[in-house]
């Protein structure tokens, strides 16, 4: 029975991921985009987990020096891991109209592991249907 479980969810993971690999290719085109803005915040989680329960608690955003600040000195943040929030706003020819668009993304680290700057040139997938929308390559 648990095989059959578990094969059942293998299953879906799978067809999730050749869908959207299927949905990539032939939905959307990779553009060059120009970003205008970075902004990198960080807020504090702890996930502590009882028998039967799970508690998550987070911080609000905040900058993320202080974010680690205040998990090494601060008795109330000790424990708590730091994660980012990364938001690049950026300007892209979209493949429909020929027109310059502007969009956003939201990750939790930046691509290739390398920061980017506002100006720098970042590779996204542009949709071949819809103007404004957008997906990370």
């Amino acid at each position: 029975m648990r095989l059959v479980v578990f094969g059942t969810i293998a299953a879906a993971v799978a067809a999730f991921a050749v869908y959207d690999k299927y949905d990539k290719n032939t939905n959307y085109q990779p553009v060059e985009a120009r970003i205008s803005d970075v902004s990198d915040q960080c807020y504090m989680e702890k996930v502590e987990r009882g028998v039967l329960t799970k508690t998550t608690s987070t911080s609000n955003l905040l900058r993320c020096d202080l974010a680690e600040l205040l998990t090494r000195a601060h008795p109330k943040w000790q424990g708590y891991a730091i994660n980012h929030k990364i938001e690049i706003r950026f300007a892209y020819v979209s493949p429909v109209d020929g027109a310059t668009h502007a969009s956003s993304l939201t990750m939790s680290t930046f691509p290739n592991g390398q920061q980017l700057r506002a100006g720098d040139v970042l590779r996204v997938l542009a949709s071949k249907t819809k103007t404004d929308k957008t997906r990370q390559l």
